[in-house]
């Protein structure tokens, strides 16, 4: 009897194993679909992908010259403000623009096996693809220049971007749903959310400079804290007042549930044609 237990057993894991596995290999292949059409659709190809955040982060950079913000001696300012850009832009990637919905993909589910949570995940990993590009080859281009190179506390530097990425995950599958069923939202968000988002995530500043009394209105901000982490994990120097690891794990992984919760009550929503 138990061995006959033991079978069901294995092959109930297997199968489930099995299903996994063909899930996983699904999402890259969405993953490599998507990255080889953006690179056609670019002069650069590949390199171009790369240039979007890039050129982003110059344009700030120069911004922040011109006005000529009050900077930190902590950190080399290039790194300081890459720490913040590439951050911010991977959730917007992520997250935010999941409110565009599953309109232009929806001829993909006519395959049973591809889901729209498929095509998320695909886009998460592309974006965490390029935006970990970019951080690295702005760090050692800085690097080579200034001819040093110094990371504090790697583990946290890495757990900090995949906290980031998950955090983005959740709140996309969320705004798959919310998108999709409620278009006014875009708007809303391309008005008002974003600027909110840009000026509360620590890019402009840092968290220890702002007198007492005024963090609180941007501590709420989870990326906030994935920003200025990111900056500490180079420089353990880096003060780091009202920023907690903690809560960026807790955001990310309630996100996180809800947005599973969330989408899984209204696939068939995002499967049915508008």
């Amino acid at each position: 009897m138990s061995r006959i237990t033991s079978s069901k057993v294995f092959k109930s894991v297997r199968a489930f194993s099995d299903r996994m596995m063909l899930q996983i290999r699904i999402v890259l292949a969405l993953a490599d679909m998507d990255f080889a059409l953006r690179a056609e659709k670019g002069f650069f190809g590949v390199w171009g992908v790369l240039f979007e955040p890039m050129a982003l982060m110059l344009t700030l950079l120069a911004l922040r010259i011109l006005v000529r913000l009050k900077t930190t001696d902590l950190l080399n300012p290039v790194i300081w403000l890459v720490c913040g850009v590439v951050l911010l832009y991977l959730f917007r990637k992520v997250g935010i623009k999941a409110l565009t919905g599953v309109s232009k993909k929806q001829k993909l589910f006519f395959y049973r096996r591809i889901r729209p949570l498929d095509t998320l995940l695909a886009s998460t990993l592309i974006e965490a693809r390029i935006h970990a590009s970019v951080l690295v080859l702005v760090f050692l281009a800085v690097s080579a220049w200034s001819w040093t190179f110094q990371i504090d506390d790697p583990a946290l530097m890495v757990v900090d971007f995949i906290l980031t990425v998950c955090l983005g995950l959740g709140v996309g599958m969320s705004a798959l749903v919310v998108g999709h069923r409620i278009p006014i939202v875009k708007v809303l968000t391309k008005f008002g959310i974003n600027r909110i988002l840009l000026w509360t995530s620590g890019i402009f500043y840092a968290t220890y400079t702002l007198p007492g009394p005024a963090r609180p209105f941007v501590t709420w901000n989870p990326l906030l804290h994935s920003v200025e982490l990111l900056r500490h994990s180079i420089n353990t120097a880096y003060p780091l007042p009202g920023i907690s690891l903690q809560y960026l794990a807790i955001c990310a992984f309630v996100s996180v549930g809800f947005g599973l919760v969330f989408y899984f009550s209204n696939e068939a929503l995002l499967l049915s044609d508008d």
